[in-house]
């Protein structure tokens, strides 16, 4: 009975996956509109560094739609590594969400809306705080209220835009 009930439950989630799939697919192409979806992973080059915080690597996702007139829908979250001025370890999380996005014309696309930043050191997270990101084949550049983040270049992973 158990099986039973896993598999209708199994075949229903595939069929709605299916059918939202095509469905987005079909609005992207009538509308002009964009979806970007990306996850992966990079190594900075030596010296990247971020409010005293020396970057060795870091990791990424988003999810984003975007319309003909610049709005945006989605979310992107990086996390940043390296070492404190101490030299501890340290993480910088940022998550965003992302209301507006521009499609650059060149493979890349910028997106901006505000994020949630953790500086990974004990103090609490910070909310509110502006971000633009630009996205393309080669990695990912993030700026967070007007400050400029080093480019995670993507050494592993994927972004499409479709």
């Amino acid at each position: 009975m158990k099986r039973r009930i896993s598999a209708i439950v199994f075949s229903t989630l595939l069929l709605l996956t299916a059918v939202l799939a095509s469905s987005r697919d079909e609005a992207a192409a009538v509308g002009g509109d964009n979806v970007v979806t990306g996850a992966g992973a990079g190594v900075f080059p030596a010296g990247a560094n971020y409010a005293g915080v020396q970057l060795a690597g870091g990791t990424f996702g988003l999810g984003v739609q975007t319309t003909s007139t610049g709005s945006a829908t989605g979310d992107l979250e990086v996390q940043f590594n390296g070492t404190s001025l101490i030299g501890l370890d340290q993480s910088i999380t940022i998550a965003g969400k992302i209301t507006s996005g521009t499609d650059n014309g060149n493979g890349t696309m910028t997106f901006s809306g505000t994020a949630i930043v953790n500086m990974g050191d004990g103090a609490p997270p910070t909310g509110g705080v502006a971000l633009v990101a630009t996205v393309g084949p080669t990695g990912i550049t993030v700026t967070l209220g007007g400050s400029p983040l080093p480019t995670l270049p993507k050494s592993d992973g994927f972004i499409a835009i479709e």
